[in-house]
């Protein structure tokens, strides 16, 4: 009778223990299935698809679900444990998994600097937060993993049959948590220095408006012809528009300054467009206002004495109020790019901008100079 009883619970043990291997083997198969598709999806990740920081939320949410799956897979593991060459081959994948999210956490975060347009400032900051997030959860599912594998291989009861591999399980596991380690913490430096620079995307869309007025401006100068009855309301309101002009560039280059005596900047391309874009305005503006000043000087003959001196005293500050736009423009580009984080990878494109600034700045002076010549001289010859 006790043999019976001997026999039959030597058997529930070991169907007990049959049972409970195929549930760890399961689990483990079940998180390389897991990790796989993880994997796929960060792999599949660009900050170019719309929506970007919700997903990178998702994926931020799908990888702590993840750990906790590890969690419940550590937690039910019981000796004795006999493992076979497919637990091994799994806890190698899941090894190899967490090496590959390593190695797409790093390329995701060199993304960040590629973020290009004026509406992404804002996916720009939380981005950073974002993959500051995510690289800390690799790497804490990194070690979730290994604490696992060690944990299996100190409770297997057959490592004589399976010496050969567990040693390179051992081995590969030590290897990738290496490069995982050494990956994260590139990532998580690379992105403490991004946030520690300001983007200069935080200026596009305050140059975006300021260069639609610009355009406005230059159109308005263009199309306006000046007679002798009406050089001084014309002159007047250009300049008026102007002078709310010059405000926002002051304003402008008030907190580009503030920002560069504490923190470099990110060059962002667009950024650098609208620099040279800029430029192009301003010696427009200051062609017009040459013109104007020669057709004033035409006109002065026929023209009242009240009506030239508000058109002429209108055409001095439209000189200054262009020649300071102008100024302020270039010595804010120069504050952004002198002290740049990537200047040698934007070095192209920034020789490229400053030799068009270089070259309208230098007509966009001699127009002004002529206009302020001019007009001083009618003041001169007239009296005013």
């Amino acid at each position: 009778m006790l043999k019976k009883y001997l026999a039959s619970s030597f058997l529930l043990l070991v169907l007990f223990m049959v049972n409970a291997h195929a549930s760890f083997s399961t689990g483990l198969q079940s998180l390389v299935s897991q990790g796989n598709t993880l994997d796929a999806n960060l792999s599949s990740f660009s900050f170019d698809q719309g929506d970007d920081c919700s997903k990178l939320g998702t994926l931020n949410t799908s990888i702590e679900t993840y750990i906790e799956s590890i969690e419940t897979v550590y937690a039910q593991l019981s000796s004795p444990l006999s493992l076979t060459q497919g637990d091994l081959t799994s806890l190698d994948d899941l090894s190899n998994i967490s090496r590959s999210m390593a190695q797409e956490s790093a390329r995701i975060a060199l993304e960040l600097n590629s973020i290009e347009s004026v509406a992404d400032l804002f996916e720009y900051r939380a981005g950073l937060s974002a993959m500051l997030r995510l690289s800390d959860d690799i790497g804490t599912m990194a070690d979730r993993i290994l604490e696992m594998a060690n944990r299996i291989l100190v409770m297997a009861d057959n490592i004589g049959s399976m010496a050969d591999k567990i040693v390179f399980t051992i081995t590969l596991q030590s290897t990738n948590m290496q490069f995982i380690q050494t990956s994260l913490l590139m990532t998580q430096e690379n992105l403490a220095a991004l946030n520690s620079s300001l983007s200069s995307i935080a200026y596009n869309l305050t140059l975006g408006q300021i260069q639609s007025d610009g355009d406005a401006l230059n159109s308005d100068m263009q199309t306006t012809i000046l007679t002798n009855l009406n050089m001084a309301d014309e002159l007047s309101q250009l300049q008026a528009q102007s002078a709310q002009l010059m405000g926002k560039v002051v304003s402008l280059y008030t907190f580009v300054s503030m920002n560069s005596a504490v923190a470099s900047h990110y060059i962002n391309g667009d950024t650098l467009t609208y620099f040279s874009d800029l430029s192009e305005i301003h010696r427009a503006l200051a062609l017009s206002t040459e013109n104007f000043a020669q057709t004033v000087q035409l006109l002065a003959p026929l023209t009242s004495t009240p009506v030239l001196s508000d058109a002429t005293n209108s055409m001095l500050k439209l000189v200054q109020d262009i020649k300071l736009m102008s100024d302020r423009i270039m010595e804010m580009s120069d504050k952004i790019i002198v002290m740049a984080d990537n200047i040698g990878v934007m070095s192209v494109r920034i020789v490229e901008v400053e030799g068009i600034q270089a070259s309208n700045m230098a007509y966009t002076v001699d127009s002004l100079t002529t206009a302020q010549n001019i007009t001083v001289g009618i003041i001169e010859s007239y009296g005013l």
